[in-house]
């Protein structure tokens, strides 16, 4: 019997949820990795993210904010090297990998300096920024305008579309120099049907797909600093709500973080090479759900982890080759 299948990541990705939504019966199978859903919105983390930095960066020789000093070198290493030690071992092994994000707590609060700003820590004015820059934009209401980034260690990366600790950075265009930013007016503005395209939370009931035997698997990668993991986190708990729960929704959708990993792939440490298309084809022909999906990557050459559907995270078992994802469970 033949299967169609389908497989994307950023524009694709959405057009990957298109077939799922508008096409239902067309494909089998369908993976879609950090899905461009919501475009406006994530252009509005984006922007808002480098505001903050932007407000305690130095002047250029035009009397701009030069975001990308926002941080040195040294401080991005501090930050970094803060959040590693916050929430690298929950996982059971300290290895330089974040493998629970959403469970990771990391507060840059912890990294002001007792006395004079030096190197290892931050001023209080640069911890305050990236908090109110990773928790994500709010109307002037207090209501989340986009969901914010995690704290990952591919936020420095510099190859590719820079992390979000490049500062200023815009993933689609020049440098962002602004220092304030009103976000009613973007969210209004964002908010027009004429410009939501796919990014619509109301397309979640995909009934007729799942009915018929489609299987649907997500990846994102936790470091990607145009789509935060955190939206496609949030539409998938929509998802498992709107279609019957989490034990419902597993039996035909799952969704795999990518911890390190950028848009799409890359970043400086990651394990960013991986089937998820022969995983879909296993759900789909030989009715083996994906519990795992084996990651490696060029950045680390030897070591393996699994990627585990959300909400698990990989975890030392306590005793093998720590760089073998055979020595790793998803709990």
């Amino acid at each position: 019997m033949a299967h169609a299948y389908f497989m994307g990541c950023s524009t694709g990705g959405r057009e990957g949820m298109l077939m799922a939504q508008r096409h239902p019966t067309d494909f089998d199978g369908i993976v879609v990795g950090a899905p461009a859903m919501r475009t406006h919105f994530s252009g509005i983390g984006d922007e808002w993210v480098a505001t903050m930095l932007n407000r305690v960066a130095p002047l250029d020789a035009s009397g701009r904010p030069d975001g990308r000093r926002a941080l040195s070198d040294a401080d991005r290493k501090a930050v970094i090297d803060g959040l590693l030690a916050s929430c690298d071992g929950q996982d059971g092994l300290r290895d330089g990998i974040v493998s629970d994000p959403i469970g990771c707590r990391f507060d840059p609060a912890s990294l002001i300096c007792v006395g004079e700003k030096a190197d290892g820590c931050l001023s209080r004015p640069q911890a305050d920024a990236l908090a109110r820059a990773f928790a994500g934009p709010r109307d002037s209401k207090g209501r989340p305008v986009y969901p914010g980034f995690p704290f990952d260690t591919g936020i420095v990366a510099t190859q590719g579309i820079p992390g979000l600790l490049a500062g200023s950075a815009n993933p689609v265009g020049p440098p962002f120099t602004a220092t304030e930013m009103d976000v009613d007016q973007r969210a209004e503005a964002a908010a027009d049907p004429q410009m939501q395209l796919t990014s619509t939370w109301g397309w979640t009931k995909l009934n007729t797909f799942s009915s018929r035997g489609g299987k649907l698997v997500f990846y994102h990668g936790v470091s990607d600093p145009w789509f935060s993991a955190l939206d496609t986190v949030d539409y998938y708990e929509r998802l498992t709500r709107a279609n019957g729960g989490a034990s419902v929704v597993g039996e035909w959708s799952r969704l795999f973080l990518v911890p390190g990993m950028g848009h799409c792939g890359g970043g400086p440490s990651t394990l960013d090479t991986f089937d998820m298309l022969g995983a879909v084809v296993d759900w789909v022909e030989s009715q083996k759900a994906p519990e795992e999906v084996r990651a490696t990557g060029r950045s680390w050459p030897g070591r393996s982890r699994p990627l585990c559907p959300y909400p698990s995270h990989a975890h030392y078992k306590g005793t093998g080759d720590v760089e073998d994802a055979t020595s790793f469970e998803c709990r």
